[in-house]
């Protein structure tokens, strides 16, 4: 006989419920209220929200309303083709769904899992997946995350800008020759910021909330490093707030906006100060640290997942991530550059 459970009514659904410990009522609260999210919440919707204007041809960007034909349903999924090119295309092509062979139902379950920042270990036991496929979809999603984070709106009003330094990481790859191997992010070879050992993360924290950093050199960066990292990313009546590192003063000098250098022990001048940058190189440390040591070619993907995925539930995340043209392969993962500088 089957060991499955049957329920006919309410009545024993809640006879069931009051047989569980204390610890498991938690557990199955937890669960139900998780399953009532989601209920609505299926792959046509997202595809739905992945352009408002309608669909468009990912191959011509063809978008007339009589130039787009359905063209069938695969696997649940609405496919269309267009007459300018008579390419066929689905909502899901030119995302970082596509040449999944997975349901949506276990693409959700793994962005709840990166939300909830479990290992690649323990998200294939949960999404009954490959570590090697838990692997390209983190990245896939990343990349697609970080189209979203590099085009985000300029930083409006006061701006704290300041760097970080993470340690060199040749994890997953090869280590060059004459470099010791270091397991699990161990002391570098060198004291102090070296250009050998470690990698800057330029940052920028805006008293609206904005969040934004980047790998910009190794070592110490230069005027020219800051200027490539912030690019077109504060508006110009913002107000930018640093310490006086020589990168950051000439960078100021160049600047349009208005430029506040903070003494040396000064913490605080007026409105002006630089303890939210401060406080997110904790969090950010903080957050890198649990990985053990991330390789330095991942390391911008890393900052997008602890810039916008902690911050977001999985439907928002889906939606933004869905309208970002990705064609990330395993190829395309492996192949990065060790310093991506």
């Amino acid at each position: 006989m089957s060991n499955m459970l049957y329920v006919s009514n309410i009545d024993d659904i809640t006879t069931r419920f009051n047989l569980l410990s204390p610890e498991e009522r938690e557990i199955f609260t937890d669960m139900f209220m998780d399953w009532r999210k989601t209920q609505g919440f299926n792959l046509n919707e997202l595809v739905a929200a992945k352009s408002d204007d309608g669909i468009k041809c990912p191959h011509c960007d063809n978008m007339e309303p009589k130039g787009i034909q359905k063209f069938g349903i695969r696997r649940r999924v609405q496919y269309y083709r267009c007459k300018a090119c008579t390419r066929i295309f689905s909502g899901v092509t030119d995302t970082f769904l596509r040449w999944t062979k997975k349901d949506f139902w276990t693409w959700k379950t793994f962005v709840k899992c990166m939300i909830e920042g479990r290992s690649i270990r323990k998200s294939a036991e949960i999404c009954k997946v490959s570590t090697r496929t838990i692997f390209m979809w983190r990245h896939k999603l990343l990349d697609a995350l970080s189209a979203h984070h590099n085009n985000q709106p300029r930083m409006k009003g006061i701006v704290e800008a300041d760097d970080t330094f993470f340690q060199l990481s040749y994890k997953g790859g090869t280590v060059p020759e004459g470099r010791d191997v270091r397991y699990r992010g161990g002391p570098a070879d060198t004291a102090g910021i070296s250009k050998k050992d470690k990698v800057c993360v330029s940052c920028a924290v805006s008293r609206s909330g904005q969040i934004y950093s980047k790998i910009s050199a190794m070592g110490f960066p230069k005027a020219e490093s800051l200027q490539r990292v912030f690019r077109n990313r504060f508006s110009k009546k913002a107000v930018l707030c640093t310490d006086k590192g020589k990168a950051y003063v000439k960078y100021g000098q160049r600047r349009s906006f208005t430029h506040i250098l903070m003494e040396s022990g000064l913490w605080v001048w007026g409105p002006y100060h630089v303890q939210n940058i401060n406080s997110y190189h904790s969090q950010l440390k903080h957050f890198i640290r649990k990985f053990k040591g991330v390789s330095t070619k991942y390391l911008n993907n890393y900052l997008v997942w602890h810039n916008v995925i902690t911050h977001k539930n999985y439907k928002e995340l889906l939606k933004i991530a869905i309208k970002a043209p990705v064609h990330t392969r395993w190829r395309d993962i492996c192949d990065r550059p060790a310093i991506p500088v």
